[in-house]
This record gives structure tokens, C-alpha cells and sequence, in this order.
């Protein structure tokens, strides 16, 4: 498990602590490759976390799934990360917890399963709808009277944002799932250009070339966090 920390920096006054919410704030972040930060070390957390002189904590790991029962080359001995099951590794000192994920689950075609009708029900946390509402009402409770919230990363695979089908998309069921739970996201998958498809386009090419980490599309290196991914991030998370 790759756990990242970062101290608090009395000297990091990038931010004034004037009017920033954020400012000497404590913020922990689950999640797949974009939140571990593939293309940079830390990824997006980190930038933002320096920028307002945050303590912050990482728990993603490259490769995780929101779902559980995921495993590496299908090797049971070599589980990948399970968002659903590791909310309770986040500590829960933190003023913000925020989630990410979902892209992995849509490339290994995990079953969808379907939106529960309450809030007592029992949750199948091996499909996506039931993991992503276990892993959002985990959230609810262990940070309970704090910032929480969920991330929706740039697109990056053609199922996972069915735009003329919702009822098979994975980014709707995000969003379906955090509407019934009351939890806000930031949705960069509408805000951030689809890297990966820029490859037959010289001009556009260019762009996924500068920004994603060896032009694979998929993992911003640290200008593309900059550019693409912290701003934004970092205003909805005032907003919280």
C-alpha cells in the first residue's frame, strides 16, 4: 500500500491563509493512479495540498478499482487496491476526504449491478453500483461534519462514459450515486480534454504529447495536473 504524507510547512505561504478555506487544513485522498499521481509522484493532492500549506495524506495505488475482489493479471495472490474496502485507512483527522476512481473498473468491465432504492440495504460492493455507494457511505460516516467529496477523472475509455446510454456508463453511476448520497464531485470528465483521443490530430496530438505522462493519455504529468486538474479541483474544494 503506497501511503503518502506531507507535513505541515509553516513556511509554504504560497496561499494567503486570508479568506482560503483550505489554508493549514488537513486533506486525505483514495484513489487509482490519478490521485497516486503515475505521471508525478503525489499527483494532484500534492500540488494542492503545497499550494495551501495543507498536510495531506495519499492512499491510491496505480492500478486500484472502487470495486473489491479485483486482482492483478487475475492472480488471486495479487490483489489490486479496493477504494471500497480502505476508507477506513484514511485518517480520519482530516478537514477533507476526497475519493477517486472508477476508470479501472470500467476497463475490466466490472458488472454495474444497480442503485440501491434506500439507505439501510445491503450493499454488493463486487459490482460498481454497490461499491461506489458502500465507499461513499463509509465517507458519509467516518467523516462525518467534515469536507467530503468525489472526483470524476477526464475520459479516457469509450465505456466508461456511455453519453447516449446511461444505464450502462460508469461515470453516470458515479454521479447517480452521489446525488442519492448527498456527496459533492468535481467532474473533470466534461472539463478536461480526452488526452487519449487526441492521437490522429497533429495540433491535438501535441497537447496529449505536453500533458499526459509519456503521451499516454491516460495520467497527467505535473504540468498537466497543473493546467488541467488542480485549479479546478482546488476551487470546488473551497466550495465544500
Amino acid at each position: 500500500l503506497n501511503i503518502m504524507k506531507q507535513k505541515f510547512n509553516p513556511e509554504n505561504n504560497l496561499k494567503s491563509s486570508i479568506g482560503n478555506p483550505l489554508f493549514g487544513k488537513k486533506i486525505t485522498l483514495n484513489g487509482d493512479s490519478i490521485c497516486y499521481g503515475a505521471g508525478y509522484i503525489g499527483g494532484y493532492g500534492k500540488i494542492i495540498a503545497g499550494r495551501n500549506n495543507m498536510q495531506y495524506q495519499n492512499i491510491g495505488v496505480a492500478g486500484a478499482t472502487i470495486v473489491a475482489e479485483t486482482y492483478n493479471n487475475d492472480n488471486v495472490s495479487d490483489p489490486r487496491h479496493w477504494i471500497c474496502r480502505t476508507i477506513q485507512n484514511m485518517d480520519n483527522d482530516a478537514d477533507y476526504a476526497i475519493l477517486e476512481g472508477g476508470v479501472n473498473d470500467a476497463s475490466l468491465n466490472i458488472p454495474l449491478g444497480a442503485i440501491t432504492s434506500g439507505y439501510n440495504d445491503t450493499l454488493d460492493d463486487t459490482t460498481y453500483y454497490g461499491a461506489v455507494e458502500s465507499a461513499l457511505k463509509q465517507l458519509i460516516v467516518r467523516f462525518s461534519g467534515k469536507k467530503i467529496g468525489f472526483v470524476i477523472v477526464h475520459q479516457m475509455t469509450n465505456n466508461y462514459r456511455n453519453s447516449n446510454d446511461e444505464s450502462t456508463s460508469y461515470y453516470w453511476a458515479i454521479i447517480k450515486c452521489c446525488k442519492k448520497w448527498g456527496v459533492p464531485y468535481c467532474d473533470l470528465n466534461i472539463d478536461v480534454p480526452p488526452f487519449a483521443y487526441f492521437r490522429n490530430n497533429a495540433e491535438l496530438d501535441a497537447i496529449r504529447i505536453a500533458y499526459t505522462h509519456n503521451g499516454d493519455g491516460w495520467h497527467p504529468n505535473a504540468q498537466g495536473y497543473k493546467k488541467y486538474y488542480c485549479d479546478k479541483i482546488e476551487s470546488w474544494m473551497k466550495t465544500l
